[in-house]
């Protein structure tokens, strides 16, 4: 029984590893790209997922993150990038090495893009919790630019504050996206909550507001 099991590692590690080596998924610089395991094994929900950074033959290392077990990264300059997986048991022992080739070019037309292009997790839109109203809260920011408001909001959680989350209103026929923080059940604590803000990102208080939301 042990060496059949070993044998099926054996088999799992040389498949991981060797399949797919010469082969590069062609993706365009800039676009985030989610890296995804094909390996399961629902008998054993331990597995630990250790990640290489993405290197490029110049050997640079561009941006990247990893969530639930995803590997999102995004390619800055043009070249072949590789990453490589070795999956383990809590214990260690080595299951499966999965490597995965990309080459990354200046543009390629959205219709032969062979994958969709993702986002990094800690650049998602913050979404608001659901609250019973009626409830007070400040807005920081209203940004004309998606992008902008991510950023704003990615901000003020690196300061400390949570409960950060956008909206999206449409005024005068240009979407704007409301960057806010905070749920109080008095106007109070709201105006003590924008005053931390203000000290905190050097923002004058008069330039924040405290929304009644009904």
């Amino acid at each position: 029984m042990k060496l059949t099991t070993l044998i099926l590692s054996l088999s799992f590690i040389f498949f991981y590893g060797c399949s797919g080596n010469d082969e590069y998924i062609e993706i365009q610089v800039k676009d985030v790209i989610d890296v995804k395991s094909i390996f399961s094994d629902p008998e054993n929900p331990n597995l630990v997922y250790i990640w290489s950074a993405p290197i490029s033959k110049a050997e640079l290392v561009p941006e990247f993150e990893i969530k639930d077990n995803i590997f999102y990264f995004s390619p800055l300059e043009v070249g072949a990038y590789k990453i490589t997986l070795n999956i383990e048991t809590d214990s260690g022992k080595e299951i499966a090495v999965e490597n995965f080739n990309y080459l990354a070019m200046d543009f390629i037309a959205k219709s032969e893009k062979k994958y969709k292009p993702s986002t990094f997790p800690s650049k998602e839109l913050r979404q608001k919790k659901n609250m019973e109203k009626p409830y007070y809260t400040v807005q920081v920011y209203a940004k004309p630019v998606k992008n902008e408001a991510i950023n704003e909001s990615n901000k003020l959680f690196d300061f400390g504050f949570e409960d950060v989350y956008i909206e999206e209103y449409m005024h005068n026929g240009i979407m704007f996206w409301r960057v806010r923080t905070g749920f109080f059940n008095t106007k109070i604590k709201a105006e003590k909550h924008k005053k931390k803000i203000s000290k905190a990102l050097k923002i004058k208080v008069n330039d924040l507001w405290t929304v009644n939301v009904k």
